[in-house]
């Protein structure tokens, strides 16, 4: 179906639910383009496969579908072209769990971990709440095009005696899809200084048309120094369902991981947080191709009206825009001028890294007649 077609049909107006993204929005008047979800319902197959298993009344302990891992594995293969082996699969209730797991598990208190701003904040914010310290590699930006320094990276890996790497692919909130060779040389880097990756891969699937995703994994000759997190929570918008994968193909490594879920009674996983993922992955796949579509068509629509006026990041994958505003801006942040003028809840650029005052992050996940109301409410800025 077109996207006007695809819109009509799984459009929610969530405004009307306790919605974080959406709750008072109306009564207060401004259009939320904020927290990372989705504005669409999922595929009605999903749906019912979930209302099938609540009407069964039975929920008492249970195990994962039997085919789970398969049908988690094929999706990665055809999607992702990667393949993952069951053994390496583990699970956390979210990203930012597995952040938290994955450091307490593999470094020491006070060992340095890298990692290049600007950068989605729980990175940092998990760094620091662990006793870890943190070490910042500024990311060079060539007109809205973000790519790693790596002789800064290189100059910190060898004098901070890094331990750990944690990067973000496709990237929040630059919204890069990494090149090969570009995934390559940070690799390497890694690898020649003995330093761990941490890859959140969790907007894998939500890539724009004209690019290619080149998971973390699919390196072979760097994958027992990477681990990747990656989800569906994004994917098919099912945050409020705890549920994440941890993907460890080091055996040294995911028995340090198992000891640690051990010690602290976190190795199980909830089943029905599970099952959301699951039937998403059996059923999903054309939802999710109509979805990048309209996001895609959303980002095109304002890259053209707003690129004369604003700064904007080039969006290779995820949903999520980060615009700079920095030349109409007369506030300390730019997301309380935009939200003052504008109407328009965004998330700060501060909040990404240092330097980042003048920037937004806008959330494309939603319908067009959305985004071009927020688009006119930004002209306003220029006029």
């Amino acid at each position: 179906m077109n996207n006007k077609e695809f819109t009509e049909k799984y459009y929610i107006d969530r405004s009307k639910q306790t919605t974080v993204k959406w709750l008072n929005a109306k009564k207060e008047g401004f259009i939320p383009m904020w927290v990372a979800d989705m504005d669409f319902k999922d595929d009605e197959r999903i749906i019912k496969a979930l209302s099938d298993f609540i009407n069964t009344g039975d929920y008492g302990y249970s195990n994962l579908p039997e085919d789970y891992y398969d049908t988690f594995i094929k999706w990665h293969e055809t999607r992702n072209s990667v393949t993952y082996k069951r053994e390496w699969i583990r699970f956390t209730k979210g990203a930012v769990d597995a952040m938290y797991q994955l450091i307490y598990a593999l470094t020491e208190e006070k060992d340095n971990i890298l990692i290049s701003t600007p950068l989605y904040p729980p990175f940092k914010g998990t760094i620091e709440k662990t006793g870890r310290k943190v070490v910042e590699s500024k990311m060079i930006n060539t007109d809205g095009y973000f790519t790693y320094d790596y002789a800064d990276i290189e100059r910190k890996l060898k004098t901070r005696k890094v331990k750990m790497m944690m990067i973000c692919s496709p990237h929040n909130p630059v919204g890069r899809v990494f090149k090969k060779g570009e995934l390559e040389e940070l690799f390497d880097l890694c690898k020649k200084y003995n330093v761990i990756v941490v890859a959140d891969e969790v907007h894998s699937d939500i890539i724009m048309p004209d690019q290619t995703f080149y998971p973390t994994l699919s390196y072979k000759k760097y994958m027992n120094n990477i681990i990747s997190i990656t989800a569906v929570s994004k994917t098919f918008s099912l945050a409020v369902y705890s549920h994440c994968h941890v993907v460890i193909p080091s055996k040294k490594l995911r028995d340090k991981f198992d000891k640690y879920q051990q010690h602290y009674h976190l190795s199980s996983v909830n089943c029905f947080n599970a099952l959301p993922s699951y039937y998403g992955y059996k059923y999903g796949s054309e939802w999710l191709d109509n979805v990048n579509n309209v996001i895609y068509e959303n980002y095109t629509y304002l890259k053209k009206e707003l690129s004369p006026y604003f700064e904007m990041a080039v969006l290779e994958g995820s949903y999520l825009l980060f615009v700079n505003i920095g030349k109409y801006n007369t506030q300390d942040s730019a997301a309380k001028l935009v939200m003052d003028e504008c109407k328009i809840r965004v998330n700060p650029g501060e909040s990404f890294g240092k330097d980042y005052n003048n920037w937004v992050r806008i959330n494309l996940a939603t319908s067009l007649s959305n985004v071009k109301k927020a688009v006119k409410n930004l002209k306003k800025l220029v006029k």
